[in-house]
């Protein structure tokens, strides 16, 4: 690259894209490359202890007025969390459109306002979640359309918006939820595999204070490390280390000599015995929050 890059991450709720690329953008950001994210809704409605789960447990829920005004001092919340969590992975320009997380639908006023800010921050590359990511309305699915909805008409003019048409160079959707195991009908069509893995051995640590910082979530203390083992740690071990994230590659890359990276030269050098332990390195997450679920063990 003759430059830094620019990197726009696109989460459907205020989590998503800590879970999903936290530390794919703190290795970007180290690198000097603009790292920027945008959420597409509040997540307070689905997404929030004091909404979605306690309210769960109560005999009826408050009027509209009160619980709209609830639901407005959590989406502060979370939208402080997130700060918070980008603050912990160097990311400085954060995105909120604010979209009610009830049901996520992609109209044109939310591909309107995902292709301006497109244009505005002018990526090279994003990442957002795979269109066709769990059933027909899982909201990350739902996501993944609006942002290719969004990626195509901010090619071109749209009246009131003054910046110019922009295109992006390259698509990298999730890895997490768009190769999952097959556990029902949804997933039996699978066939979709992670053909990119980001080794984030080196800034596991960033990531889980990240996702420490998601309380509103229930995404602080055992979860964040259960979520760093099972995840980032398979996609570590298929990929030869100890931690990784993948993605699945939106478009064919062209390339003037054959894309054979230095990490597949370098393992192409080890025995099988040299790389087991790469792999197998388990962080070490120190002391878990009261009540996170027991005593930490480690290898």
């Amino acid at each position: 690259m003759a430059g830094p890059l620019t990197l726009l991450s696109i989460g459907a709720h205020p989590a998503d894209i800590f879970d999903q690329s936290g530390g794919t953008m703190a290795h970007h950001v180290e690198r000097g490359d603009r790292v920027a994210c945008a959420v597409l809704t509040h997540g307070a409605r689905v997404h929030d202890a004091e909404v979605s789960d306690a309210m769960f447990h109560r005999e009826r829920v408050p009027e509209a007025g009160e619980l709209r005004d609830l639901m407005a001092e959590r989406a502060e919340v979370k939208a402080g969390e997130v700060r918070r969590a980008c603050a912990l992975l160097g990311v400085e320009e954060i995105h909120f459109l604010g979209f009610d997380d009830a049901v996520l639908q992609a109209t044109e006023e939310i591909v309107r306002r995902l292709a301006s800010l497109l244009r505005q921050v002018r990526p090279h590359v994003v990442l957002t979640h795979f269109p066709y990511e769990g059933d027909a309305v899982n909201a990350h699915a739902v996501t993944g359309r609006i942002c290719l909805l969004a990626l195509g008409l901010a090619g071109s003019v749209d009246p009131g918006d003054r910046n110019p048409p922009h295109k992006t160079s390259q698509v990298f959707f999730f890895g997490t939820g768009a190769a999952p195991l097959p556990r029902n009908v949804w997933g039996a069509r699978g066939g979709f595999y992670n053909d990119v893995f980001i080794d984030i051995g080196d800034v596991v640590d960033k990531k889980l204070a990240a996702l420490d910082a998601l309380v509103s979530q229930g995404y602080g203390g055992a979860y964040a490390r259960k979520r760093i083992e099972t995840s980032d740690g398979a996609f570590g071990n298929a990929a030869h280390c100890s931690y990784a994230e993948g993605f699945i590659k939106m478009n064919a890359e062209c390339h003037y000599h054959l894309p054979v990276t230095e990490r597949a030269l370098e393992l192409a050098g080890l025995s099988d015995h040299e790389v087991i332990p790469r792999a197998s390195v388990r962080h070490d997450p120190g002391p878990r929050e009261a009540g996170s679920g027991g005593p930490d063990r480690t290898a």
